[in-house]
């Protein structure tokens, strides 16, 4: 199964639900930081225990850049935290109304995630735009964000000939909604490109939940957006999955405009 943000595919979510638990915890979760730079301490004392490990250079010009980046990410140094400049609790809040009322249709709503069989999905990024909507909703199970919603206006395609872009972000979704009686399940959030202008997604990148169901804890999982070296990307570190990932806007092999995807990718071992 795969999470599609229209208009067209993007397994930004992964393929499954990361296997977390169908029932939410009843006890209120632990308080995000109010400030992006509040992380800082937490991200050294996951990355202090570990010994991280280049599995993803998305091209060979990128090898020196991740490694400089790992280098600086693990020490702190030259990341520079950006602030988002509206926050809420509640996907209802309404801070968010003046975004959700720009456009009526899917690909630009900010907190919700549809899950389709990747045949489906591919199938319906077939027919013609006007039609997409209604068979998303008939054929997809529909996710909603359910925390910590964020709004970022930034240069994150690193363009600034099409000045800053709209990026949403939550981190958790929960669902489905649109299937009578079926188990509430949950799942990774993330950040999300949209184009309130011309009412399209313009790039998406998932995240790791900073919450175990299974344990019912708190996780040491840090993501944000940041400026690296001139540039803006997006970063996940999972303690829970012994990862580093650095999302940006780059040109890949399959793609002629650049698109938002993994520049970087580490994997880690706990230091003996």
């Amino acid at each position: 199964m795969t999470f599609v943000r229209m208009s067209r595919l993007l397994c930004f979510w992964g393929s499954s639900l990361v296997g977390l638990l169908a029932i939410l915890p009843s006890e209120a979760l632990s308080q995000p930081p109010q400030r992006e730079t509040e992380k800082i301490e937490g991200i050294k004392r996951v990355v202090t225990n570990r010994k991280f490990e280049m599995t993803v250079a998305v091209a060979s010009r990128n090898r020196a850049f991740c490694q400089s980046f790992l280098h600086d990410f693990l020490q702190q140094k030259n990341i520079e935290f950006v602030e988002p400049d509206a926050r809420g609790d509640r996907y209802d809040d309404a801070i968010w109304q003046p975004y959700k009322s720009r456009c009526t249709n899917l690909a630009s709503e900010p907190f919700d995630v549809y899950q389709c069989e990747p045949r489906i999905a591919q199938a319906i990024d077939q027919l013609p735009k006007g039609q997409r909507d209604s068979e998303y909703r008939s054929s997809c199970q529909h996710y909603r964000g359910t925390a910590n919603f964020k709004h970022y206006l930034v240069d994150i395609n690193n363009n600034p000939k099409d000045g800053t872009e709209n990026v949403f972000y939550f981190e958790r979704v929960e669902g489905p909604l649109n299937v009578p009686g079926a188990q509430r399940i949950v799942g990774n959030g993330g950040y999300s490109v949209i184009d309130l202008d011309r009412c399209e997604l313009k790039g998406a990148s998932r995240i790791t939940d900073p919450y175990s169901y299974s344990d019912k804890r708190p996780l040491e999982n840090y993501n944000g957006i940041i400026k690296y070296k001139g540039k803006y990307y997006i970063f996940d570190l999972s303690d829970l999955d012994r990862t580093l990932r650095l999302d940006g806007y780059s040109t890949y092999s399959d793609q002629v405009e650049p698109r938002l995807g993994t520049v970087c990718a580490f994997e880690s071992e706990r230091r003996k």
